[in-house]
């Protein structure tokens, strides 16, 4: 071989050693669908169901419709806005692009943080109660059992998107296998009840208030498809399919609420859903047996649930990084695993930090809102671009467009800011002072970082 190609050959081997690791592009359509679905079914409807009976009723399936609605709007959003950005560090970059505002920016992606940490201990809180109970051990232990979920969800999203992927999809069929189990057996009693009748015996027409009040409850249990963009740089052709999955994976949820609510007041009075809801429904027909099948699908649930966060929210993590609105040692990729292991191990000690407050019922309502706020500024963002698009005379560089538009002006994002403002008045006014409180500290932080 010549001298100089020799040389060459050299220089690239050694280009090859010294590149940094990039991220695995390793999820098809159906990976990310599943994972969407996992993350909107999560624990949610193994409690909402119940406390959203006692507001509308026999009618509690058209609240989940209602519900449905509102979602939409937002995601839809998210769709269009995915398809422009296909980024991970997902609402960090669509305010960045839609106000140039870096320290907006950040805010957003701060609150969100939080959030995602918040979330990830109440649910791990949760997954700690239901195996308390399965096994008979003292409920003085949950924190400890949610902790070891919290490392070991950590440690399987460390190992890869892929393996906690297949982990997902699997325990994911698990949870519909449990949700179809009772549209099976709530099959047999369709037409028990008259669908239509809210509590006190009134038609769903003249009596819509708590269905709507029922609605803005089990909004909570379609959250987590907004995580879905935020693996986005790990699926194949993400622009694509994106939309398009989490599309799929909010018509697959609302399907599956719909028909569990009809099974569930077809077989147990509306009334008698408050606790344990869908192990009620069971084991009214399977008694003791069916009480601990839906258990033991709790806990495949509520783990999954927490997977799936700590996945999306260490992706926000580190795309935020990425984008150089936080340190850059979290946007490093591991070599070996080429997963973002500073931002996984940093979502995971945050989880653990709120473990040690002990009750975080509080903590979690102004997660709540904060996410609402998010989703406010999503559709917002959306409005900004399209008009942003417009004074440039530019079309949008994007695979997806949201439905529904005047000229440029996209009507669901307007509708989506308009139900979540109308979502956000049912917190008390100390929510509202605490979420002011993160927010700041966040700002601080900002500041303190860029000096």
């Amino acid at each position: 071989m010549p001298h100089g190609a020799v040389h060459g050959h050299y220089r690239h081997q050694k280009s090859k050693m010294h590149k940094k690791p990039e991220i695995k592009k390793a999820l098809s359509f159906w990976e990310v669908t599943l994972f969407g679905v996992g993350l909107i079914l999560g624990a949610g409807i193994f409690v909402l169901i119940g406390r959203g009976a006692a507001l509308a009723g026999n009618s509690l399936w058209l609240s989940f419709v209602v519900g449905a609605i509102i979602c939409a709007f937002t995601g839809l959003s998210y769709c269009e806005l995915s398809s422009r950005f296909p980024k991970e560090s997902a609402e960090y970059i669509y305010t960045k692009k839609a106000f140039g505002w870096k320290s907006f920016s950040f805010i957003i992606g701060w609150v969100l943080l939080f959030a995602g940490s918040v979330s990830a201990t109440a649910v791990a809180l949760g997954f700690g109660e239901y195996f308390a109970r399965l096994f008979s051990l003292s409920f003085a232990l949950t924190p400890v059992i949610a902790a070891v979920l919290i490392v070991l969800v950590s440690l399987i999203n460390f190992r890869g998107i892929k393996e906690s992927a297949d982990l997902d999809s699997i325990f994911t069929i698990i949870e519909i296998g449990g949700l179809l189990l009772i549209i099976a057996i709530g099959f047999f009693h369709f037409g028990s009840v008259n669908y239509f009748e809210t509590p006190g015996g009134l038609p769903a027409a003249e009596n819509f208030a708590p269905i709507m009040a029922a609605a803005a409850l089990i909004f909570f249990a379609f959250l987590g498809f907004d995580e879905m963009p935020k693996i986005i740089e790990e699926v194949k052709d993400g622009p694509k399919i994106m939309p398009r999955a989490l599309i799929y994976a909010l018509v697959i949820s609302t399907a599956l609420y719909i028909l569990v609510s009809v099974s569930a007041v077809s077989i147990v009075p509306w009334d008698q859903l408050q606790e344990a809801p869908l192990s009620s429904v069971v084991g009214t027909v399977w008694g003791s047996n069916g009480i601990l099948l839906m258990s033991v699908i709790a806990l495949f649930a509520t783990f999954n649930t927490v997977l799936a966060i700590v996945v999306g929210f260490s992706r926000l993590l580190y795309g935020m990084a990425k984008e150089h609105g936080l340190p850059s040692i979290l946007a490093r990729i591991h070599p070996g695993r080429r997963t973002p292991h500073y931002s996984i191990f940093t979502i995971m000690f945050l989880s653990l930090f709120f473990l040690l407050l002990g009750d975080i019922s509080t903590v979690a309502s102004v997660t709540d809102l904060g996410i609402f706020i998010v989703f406010f500024v999503i559709n917002i963002s959306l409005i900004a671009l399209r008009y942003k698009d417009r004074i440039s005379r530019t079309g949008p560089a994007c695979r997806f467009r949201a439905p529904l538009n005047i000229g440029w002006f996209p009507l669901t994002a307007l509708f989506g800011m308009v139900s979540i403002v109308s979502l956000m008045l049912h917190f008390e006014a100390i929510i509202y002072v605490y979420e002011i409180g993160i927010i700041a500290v966040g700002f601080v932080f900002y500041v303190l970082m860029k000096k």
